[in-house]
C-alpha cells in the first residue's frame, strides 16, 4: 500500500509539472501584418504566480506588465499608433520575469518579426482623393463626444526663465449624438438630423446647462429633440430647421417642470475639401460652429455660423479598422480681431491674448463617414494685476453660470415661455460667438477665473500667464 501510495504522489508532481504551458506568442505569427491595436495572445498557466513579462520593440524596453486573462490566453494589446512605432518591419519580443530574492530574474523569452502597417497598405491614387460623404436614407450613426478642460498657470518670471506650467483638469463630460439620414439627393445632399441621446441602458442622460450653474442635470429621452439640417457631400450647410414639438396631452409622467424642457443637439459635421487632395496639400477649408437662436426657433433657416480655416491632408491610416484619410483644420489667432468689443464690456483686460483652434478627423475612405475627430481648444492669456495676484476677485468672465463652460449644454428661454436647451458646439468653431442665446459659454474664458485688477491700489503690478485648453473626442460608436 506505501508503495502505491508513493506512486500516485510521484504521479500528481508529474500532473502539475505539465500543467505548465510554454511560454510562447500565439499570436500574432510570426511574420504577420499587423495595424492599429495588436492583441499579443500568451497561452494560460505559461505565466506562473508572482510572475510578469516585460515587452520589448527591437531590443528596445516598453513596458513591464502582468496581461489580463482572455479565454485560454493572457492578452497583451500593443497599439501601434499611439505609441507612434512606424511602419515596416519591427522585432516583438516577450520576455518572462519573476523575481527572486527581490531581483527580476528572466525564466524564459519569446519573440515574432511582424510588419507594421498603418498607412502603408493604404493606396493613394495619382490624382488623389475626392472625400465625400456618403448618404443612404435610412443610416443612422452614434458618436460618443466626450469634453475635457484644462488650466494651467504661470508667473511672469517662471515664464521668463522658461517654465512650464502643471496643467489642472477642471471639468469633464460625455454626451451621445445621433445622426440619422432622413433623405438623400440627386445632387449628393443629405438630410440629417441630429439629437441628443440618453446613456446606454438609461433613458436619461446628466448633462450640464448653463442654467444649472455648473451642476449636470437629468435629461429624460422624452426631453431630448431633433434639429435638420440638410448638408451638401462635403459638409457645409443648405439650410438647417427646428421643427416644432407639441406634447401629447395627457402624457403620463411627463408633467411639472419636465414638459417645459426641450434639449437641442447642435454639433455639425466636419468640412471636407471641394477638390480632390493628396497627401500633403492644403486649402482653404472652414469650421462650422453650432449656433441655435432659441427665442426664434420658428425663424431658424441656418444651424451653423462659419469661420474661415486651413485645411491640411496629414496622410492616409486605419483607423478603428477602416483606412482612413487624416486631415487637420486649424486656426490661430488673437482674441482681439474675434471677440474685442465682448471682452470691453465684460471688463476684462487682457493684452496679448491667443486662440488657437485645431481639429483632427479620420475620415473612412470606404464607408464615406467620420470615424472620429479630435479637437483642440488653446487660449493663451496674459494677466495683469495691481498689488495682488491676478484673477483673485475680479469680473468673472464666459457665461452667466459661474461654472467651467466647456461647449456642452446652454439655456436660453424658448419661445411659448418654454424652457428650451441646447447642446451647442464651440470645439468646432471659435468661442463666444453668436451672442449669449448661441449656446455653450465656452467664451472668451472660463468663469470665475477673473482677469480684472484685484487687490488694492498700493503694490507693484504682477503679471501671470493662463492657458485653458478644451479637448474633445468624437468618435463613432461600434
Amino acid at each position: 500500500m506505501k508503495r502505491t501510495f508513493g506512486t500516485l504522489v510521484f504521479m500528481c508532481v508529474m500532473g502539475a509539472a505539465f500543467a505548465q504551458a510554454p511560454f510562447t506568442i500565439v499570436r500574432p505569427a510570426d511574420g504577420s501584418k499587423v495595424r492599429e491595436k495588436v492583441h499579443v495572445l500568451i497561452p494560460k498557466n505559461s505565466i506562473p504566480q508572482g510572475g510578469y513579462i516585460g515587452i520589448f520593440l527591437n531590443g528596445k524596453f516598453v513596458e513591464a506588465v502582468t496581461p489580463p486573462l482572455s479565454g485560454k490566453y493572457y492578452d497583451y494589446v500593443l497599439d501601434t499608433k499611439g505609441r507612434k512605432i512606424a511602419d515596416g518591419k519591427v522585432n516583438l519580443e516577450v520576455v518572462l520575469y519573476v523575481d527572486y530574492n527581490e531581483n527580476p530574474r528572466i525564466v524564459d523569452r519569446s519573440s515574432v518579426s511582424v510588419n507594421v502597417a498603418n498607412s502603408a497598405s493604404i493606396a493613394i491614387p495619382a490624382n488623389g482623393f475626392k472625400l465625400r460623404y456618403k448618404f443612404t436614407p435610412g443610416t443612422e450613426l452614434i458618436y460618443n463626444m466626450e469634453q475635457r478642460m484644462a488650466v494651467s498657470t504661470i508667473s511672469g518670471t517662471q515664464n521668463s526663465a522658461g517654465g512650464r506650467p502643471a496643467e489642472l483638469p477642471l471639468d469633464a463630460e460625455k454626451v451621445r449624438l445621433l445622426y440619422a439620414v432622413d433623405n438623400a439627393y440627386g445632387n449628393g445632399d443629405g438630410l440629417v438630423r441630429i439629437q441628443a441621446l440618453t446613456n446606454k441602458g438609461k433613458d436619461y442622460a446628466m448633462l450640464t446647462t448653463s442654467a444649472s450653474e455648473g451642476e449636470p442635470k437629468k435629461f429624460y429621452d422624452y426631453m431630448m429633440h431633433p434639429v435638420y439640417m440638410r448638408i451638401n457631400n462635403t459638409g457645409n450647410e443648405v439650410f438647417g430647421s427646428v421643427p416644432n414639438y407639441f406634447p401629447m396631452e395627457g402624457t403620463s409622467g411627463n408633467t411639472g417642470e419636465d414638459v417645459m424642457q426641450n434639449l437641442y443637439a447642435v454639433f455639425p459635421l466636419p468640412t471636407l475639401p471641394a477638390k480632390a487632395v493628396r497627401p500633403g496639400d492644403s486649402w482653404q477649408s472652414r469650421f462650422q460652429n453650432g449656433s441655435l437662436n432659441l427665442e426664434k426657433l420658428d425663424e431658424t433657416t441656418s444651424l451653423v455660423n462659419r469661420f474661415p480655416a486651413r485645411g491640411e491632408f496629414i496622410g492616409v491610416e486605419w483607423e478603428m479598422g477602416h483606412p482612413c484619410a487624416k486631415i487637420k483644420n486649424s486656426i490661430a489667432q488673437g482674441t482681439k480681431s474675434l471677440d474685442g468689443k465682448k471682452l470691453a464690456s465684460a471688463g476684462a483686460a487682457f493684452t496679448d491674448d491667443k486662440i488657437e483652434l485645431s481639429e483632427t478627423i479620420w475620415f473612412a475612405l470606404d464607408r464615406g463617414v467620420i470615424m472620429k475627430v479630435e479637437r483642440e481648444l488653446r487660449i493663451d492669456r496674459k494677466l495683469e494685476s495691481q498689488g495682488g495676484a491676478p484673477g483673485m476677485g475680479g469680473p468673472a468672465m464666459g457665461g452667466p453660470s459661474g461654472g467651467p463652460s466647456r461647449g456642452g449644454p446652454a439655456v436660453g428661454p424658448a419661445m411659448g415661455g418654454d424652457t428650451s436647451r441646447q447642446v451647442g458646439a464651440p470645439p468646432a468653431g471659435m468661442p463666444g460667438r453668436g451672442g449669449s442665446r448661441q449656446g455653450p459659454g465656452m467664451g472668451p474664458g472660463m468663469p470665475g477665473l477673473g482677469g480684472g485688477r484685484s487687490g488694492g491700489p498700493s503694490g507693484a503690478a504682477t503679471v501671470q500667464y493662463l492657458r485653458i485648453r478644451q479637448l474633445s473626442t468624437f468618435t463613432l460608436e461600434g
